[in-house]
């Protein structure tokens, strides 16, 4: 609800107020009283708590010196108010000649109110105590007696003698001026509300935002401007061109035509410019320049593609994660760990289930990286026109069943990430020529697009074969294997890892009987025995594989010999093809082990024949993946 404050000359108005108030029937509105006693100046109206101030003649204009956030609207005098105080001059003195002292509205039309009355009028414009002070003394020296005026000209006339008749207000200006009240009222709130829309708009962009005026100078600057340049102080009402050289406002001024995207170094830091005319009916009146740090528009880049496309790409594990104290691990971990200070790419080598994935994991979240997406690949998985289109994304319309709204492609997804690519070796010749351009320009092209995007994004390949077999096979790029292969860590098989197997074992059994609600199992040395001479040809996923069986089968609270062997299969073939590649492993150098070497043509068929020859089945019973079995099977030639 509204106020209206009116100060009002004379008590007796009071009434009239209130009357032509409450006619109005609005009940969005209440209405305040002050009557002047007196001088005007002598109210103080800075405790004067309202939304607009009604007042008349030399006290308007008072308060709309010291009023200044609030609207003040005056209370006209018609010349129906003069013409009654002057014939009530002449029937109350007798006088044929009159001063009219007041503000310009008050004398206005004085002429012709002479025309009318046959009375002579005298007028003297006043605007404040001063002036009509001066003014009625010197009057009174030129012999008029009587005046006419408002609050403040009777006043000071009472004072030096003078007679005077006060000029009342009419309700037809009392209508009028409640009328013109609330219609300012309401302007000035919808210009404050646009005012603070247009504000706030410009306080919580995070552009910088500078305007200037026909002239150049700055009459607008934003928070976000002052936080980029880090200037301070003051901006408004200097040359933009000797503040803000870089951005040639000036120039825009003049040849009237907007300059869009330039980058330039402002106040030390690469922003992103924009430039336009201000034109009002094909005019320039101004120049308005919006800018951004261009690493800010990068890491927003970055948090958009998060959330456009969330696919939970982060890591999970770190360097903590990585269980085992074998000085094979250790010194794989120290070699990460260095690896991850740095920006380069890197290529893991080891066997299928050695970890490959967790390394590169830990080496992510070591990494300045931490923070940026973690993007996991299996360049196995796919055939080679899907691959493409999952690397590098697609546009509308790039091939039959591509989405309607094109897909962006994992090496966008990490963006200020890591990309992990597993199975690097799996991946086509054409295939592999996209993926070098990509690593040698860090920019990339949707399928169907002709829009180059640039990436920032560390790569991590990962491979379980002999990749130099491979490049003198012409199955590998050369030129892609040294880009990848920039720092590369080998992961030990578990084979290697002296004195792990226990130890993973004894954690995984644990974490299992935990998560299935089982009792906590204890290991008999027979059993461990039998785990430890293991050669473990799927490495820790064989283990955990094992681990897990175990906890669900073994139904007392130990584990023997007996639940060891039951675990592999009932025929024991698998462990025992295990042990003897552990015996005749001892002797080779286990970098060069063949993949022949790990399980043979016997192993792999007792195994799919325990599973009635379900691929995905007898894969998960040897601790490897399909692709890998594949591979074993055509190598062994079944």
């Amino acid at each position: 609800m509204a106020k209206i404050t009116f100060m009002v000359p004379y008590s007796d108005i009071f009434e009239d107020i209130q009357e032509v108030f409450t006619q109005q029937n609005d009940c969005n509105w209440t209405i305040e009283l002050v009557a002047i006693d007196g001088v005007p100046r002598r109210i103080d109206y800075k405790k004067i708590k309202t939304d607009v101030v009604v007042a008349r003649g030399i006290t308007a204009s008072l308060a709309e010196r010291v009023m200044e956030d609030i609207p003040v609207i005056r209370l006209p005098v018609s010349g129906y108010d003069v013409i009654r105080a002057v014939l009530e001059c002449r029937t109350r003195y007798k006088s044929q000649k009159v001063a009219i002292v007041g503000t310009e509205d008050m004398v206005y039309g004085a002429r012709s109110i002479n025309e009318i009355t046959g009375i002579e009028i005298v007028t003297s414009i006043v605007d404040n105590e001063e002036d009509a002070r001066r003014s009625l003394t010197a009057i009174k020296d030129d012999g008029i007696t009587i005046i006419c005026g408002g609050v403040v000209s009777t006043c000071i006339a009472d004072q030096i003698g003078l007679q005077t008749v006060f000029i009342k207000t009419g309700r037809e200006a009392i209508y009028q001026a409640l009328i013109e009240a609330k219609r300012t009222y309401f302007v000035k709130k919808q210009e404050q509300e646009r005012s603070e829309r247009f504000r706030t708009i410009l306080d919580y962009s995070i552009e910088g935002i500078v305007a200037v005026n026909e002239q150049g100078n700055i009459n607008l600057i934003n928070a976000a401007a002052t936080d980029i340049t880090g200037l301070k102080g003051t901006m408004e009402g200097k040359a933009a061109d000797k503040v803000f050289p870089e951005l040639r406002l000036g120039r825009v001024l003049s040849t009237g035509t907007a300059e869009v995207g330039e980058i330039k170094t402002l106040s030390g830091r690469q922003v992103v410019i924009n430039n336009a005319p201000i034109t009002v009916k094909g005019q320039v009146v101004g120049a308005i320049a919006t800018f951004q740090p261009v690493a800010s528009i990068q890491e927003m880049e970055g948090k958009i593609r998060r959330k456009i496309y969330p696919r939970g790409h982060s890591a999970k594990f770190s360097f903590s994660n990585i269980f085992g104290k074998s000085k094979a691990l250790q010194r794989a971990i120290g070699i990460a760990k260095e690896y991850s200070t740095v920006d380069s790419n890197v290529l893991i080598v080891g066997e299928t289930g050695a970890g490959k994935e967790m390394f590169s994991q830990s080496i992510h979240s070591a990494s300045d990286r931490a923070a940026g997406p973690f993007v996991a690949f299996n360049c196995a998985a796919l055939p080679e026109n899907l691959l493409e289109s999952e690397l590098f994304g697609y546009v509308e319309g790039a091939f039959t069943g591509a989405a309607k709204e094109g897909k962006a492609g994992l090496f966008e997804l990490a963006h200020r990430g890591t990309i992990f690519l597993d199975e690097i070796s799996e991946i086509s010749i054409k295939v592999q020529g996209r993926l070098l351009r990509v690593l040698q320009e860090r920019e990339i092209m949707r399928l169907g697009d002709r829009k180059i995007i640039p990436i920032d994004v560390r790569v991590i390949a990962a491979t379980n074969r002999d990749l130099g077999e491979l490049i003198r096979e012409k199955a590998f790029r050369s030129d892609l294997y040294y880009r990848l292969d920039v720092l590369e860590l080998h992961v030990p098989p578990l084979r290697e890892r002296t004195g792990d197997v226990l130890q993973l074992f004894a954690y995984f059994l644990h974490s299992y009987c935990s998560r299935f609600g089982k009792p906590n199992k204890k290991i008999e040395p027979e059993a461990q025995q039998l785990l430890d001479r293991y050669s473990w040809p799927g490495n820790v996923r064989e283990l955990m594989n094992i681990a897990e069986r175990l906890a669900v089968i073994a139904y007392s609270d130990r584990i023997t010999k007996e639940d060891v062997l039951s675990a592999f299969n009932p025929e024991k073939d698998a462990l025992t093809a295990g042990l003897a590649v552990k015996s005749s492993n001892r002797s080779e150098n286990p970098a060069h082990t063949g993949t022949k070497q790990k399980l043979d043509k016997a192993v792999l068929l007792a195994v799919l024949q325990d599973v009635n020859y379900h691929y995905a089945k007898a894969a998960a019973k040897l601790g490897i993946s399909r692709t890998t079995l594949w591979r074993w099977l055509k190598e062994l030639e079944m």
